[in-house]
């Protein structure tokens, strides 16, 4: 029985290839396990964003979900085993800017709010100029998302993660449950991070144990290791050094993600 190929009719029919591009991985693919596709793996290659992908960022189903990144990655990404809640948020952030200058280009209009006196400062961002962030520490194995700490205050050695987009939607989901069933208003973004972070305190591997531990950790230990966490997990630098138009205040803030990302305005 002869097999029929499959006509390619982008290329025979309309002359024309969806375009691939490289992307380099700010983890350098150190932190992932030796069992996983992303295991030392430096790059990971993406077709460019197309009319497909436009479906899937106007998906209602998607977005109540929070499900919408995710489709539009394991949508582009070449390699269909990539799983993205595997993903390092900083590796995860990287794909994304990258994919998006692949469908709507390097310009990023937004209006980022001054600091100082709260005025909106409209400004392009060239989102190609955002530096990466490799990894520059080692992790305490070989193919090992964990690393060594000692706490200033308390002298305890705590091994921690890098977040992975499967830790932030768990740590969402949590968040959610408690808001609902105890009718909890407080914010946890600080305990709840560290929760997802935190894999052992000087051997103590019990997850009971180490929630009880984060909540009264000295604060300057908290800050401590939040700072060391945030200072060199790999990703992209979103930062950008705002002059305020209205009182002239110079800040380095965040570039905001807001809906022009991926419906920017022409």
């Amino acid at each position: 029985m002869s097999i029929i190929p499959t006509s390619n009719v982008l290329k025979d029919d309309f002359d024309w290839e969806i375009p691939v591009e490289t992307v380099p991985l700010p983890s350098e693919g150190v932190v992932y396990s030796p069992d996983s596709v992303l295991y030392n793996r430096k790059t990971v290659d993406i077709t460019a964003m197309t009319a497909k992908e436009e479906d899937i960022l106007t998906s209602a189903a998607l977005i109540k979900k929070g499900e919408t990144i995710n489709h539009l990655i394991k949508s582009c990404v070449t390699d269909k085993t990539i799983n993205p809640n595997e993903l390092l948020l900083g590796d995860r952030n990287a794909l994304m800017v990258s994919i998006r200058i692949t469908g709507y280009g390097q310009e990023y209009k937004s209006s980022i709010k001054c600091p100082h006196c709260n005025h909106l400062n409209k400004r392009t961002i060239d989102l190609a100029n955002l530096p990466l962030q490799f990894l520059k520490l080692t992790p305490v194995d070989k193919g090992s998302n964990e690393f060594e700490y000692v706490l200033p205050v308390t002298k305890k050695k705590v091994l921690f993660k890098f977040l992975t987009v499967g830790d932030e939607k768990e740590r969402s989901s949590i968040r959610e449950k408690m808001n609902k069933h105890f009718d909890m208003h407080a914010e946890t973004n600080v305990t709840s991070m560290l929760e997802q972070a935190i894999q052992g305190v000087d051997g103590i591997r019990d997850k009971n144990k180490i929630k009880h531990f984060i909540q009264y950790m000295p604060a300057y230990d908290s800050k401590s290791l939040r700072t060391f966490i945030q200072q060199n997990e790999p990703g992209i630098n979103m930062e950008y050094d705002l002059v305020c138009d209205d009182c002239q205040g110079d800040s380095p803030v965040s570039v905001p993600i807001t809906s022009e990302f991926f419906w920017p305005e022409f």
